[in-house]
């Protein structure tokens, strides 16, 4: 995780990505205090700082566009303009499909950044696709001055990328953001040309996504059911050093039938690896932990053990009103 309250944006310039390439020539230092807020609130808001990348390249990791523009400028800050315009043109060759939008790029340098316990410098590379018409309004010789402009939402979720100087003896550490599942391809595959660098976090995280579509979605399991599965599934993976899909179906599901068995090593046997406590960590805040009733009411449980919720929760049917209700058993009031 990035800590950036402390950060200082030292250089910024904005491209722009049409079908005619718009090159910035002008590099902007010291910014204000309020430009200075939104462009770090642009830049490592709504980031995926859990989930680390690494740039990749077939045969010489030199020979890679943006590994050697972004370390180009961490070697000598005097590069920043020339290997944005490097960045921007890169980017703009791998944008040519039609369902690729065009934008603004906004490419800043950030100093002071806090990782651990060290201050790193971070370039920002941030491709805005839409504009929002802002209302202005100002006071002036008692008058209300109201004006639209076009402007960017600093808030509003844009294809990101975060590369960290790690140092002159280790590769940058990468972390991107996606505007929409469509983007990744172009974004990470073909312009920032990253993988994975824990590839355990990668498989543990895609184990324990997959296993929870396939609970939640199996009709044959009330919600309490699902709700102990759900935390049966996270104390596997706790207790476990790896994830086998046969271990896991036999100490988490009572009797699986064949279908449900089969439907559960198809989609995850890909996925068997070495357990990622920090991805489990992440999972845990996705899991269900909630009952919904209609629309208006939530039973919240935080509860590991199946049995547990089997003694405290109890479904049933009430034919005197024709619906459904739920009974819970507690031992005091908080």
């Amino acid at each position: 995780m990035l800590e950036v309250s402390e950060g200082k944006l030292m250089q910024y310039i904005m491209h722009g990505i049409d079908d005619t390439l718009i090159l910035g020539d002008e590099v902007f230092t010291e910014p204000e205090v309020l430009m200075e807020a939104a462009f770090t609130q642009l830049a490592f808001s709504k980031v995926h700082f859990d989930q680390q990348y690494e740039f990749f390249h077939e045969t010489d990791l030199d020979l890679h566009e943006i590994y050697t523009y972004a370390k180009t400028i961490f070697q000598e800050e005097s590069n920043f303009l020339e290997q944005s315009q490097h960045i921007a043109t890169h980017l703009h060759s791998v944008s040519t499909h039609p369902n690729i939008k065009s934008g603004d790029l906004f490419i800043g340098l950030f100093n002071n950044i806090l990782m651990g316990t060290e201050t790193k410098k971070v370039l920002s590379i941030v491709k805005i696709d839409d504009k929002e018409i802002f209302l202005d309004v100002k006071s002036e010789q008692n008058k209300m001055i109201v004006n639209g402009i076009d402007g960017i939402n600093v808030r509003k979720i844009n294809n990101a990328a975060v590369i960290v100087d790690m140092g002159p003896d280790e590769e940058p550490a990468i972390f991107i953001r996606t505007r929409r599942k469509e983007d990744i391809v172009y974004w990470q595959e073909r312009f920032l040309k990253i993988k994975v660098a824990d590839e355990a976090y990668e498989k543990t995280d895609l184990a324990l996504q997959e296993v929870k579509k396939i609970i939640l979605k199996e009709e044959n399991f009330t919600n309490t059911e699902k709700l102990g599965l759900l935390n049966k599934t996270l104390d596997y993976f706790r207790s476990e050093e790896e994830f086998q899909v046969d271990d896991y179906i036999d100490t988490v599901f009572e009797a699986p039938d064949e279908v449900q068995r089969d439907l559960i090593v198809n989609s995850v046997k890909p996925y068997e690896t070495i357990i990622s406590e920090s991805a489990i960590e992440n999972a845990e805040k996705k899991f269900k932990r909630k009952i919904k009733l209609d629309d208006n009411i939530e039973i919240v449980v935080n509860v590991r053990d199946i049995e547990q919720v089997d003694e405290l929760i109890e479904a049933g049917y009430d034919e005197a009103t024709g619906r459904n209700y739920y009974k819970i058993y507690f031992e005091e009031e908080d």
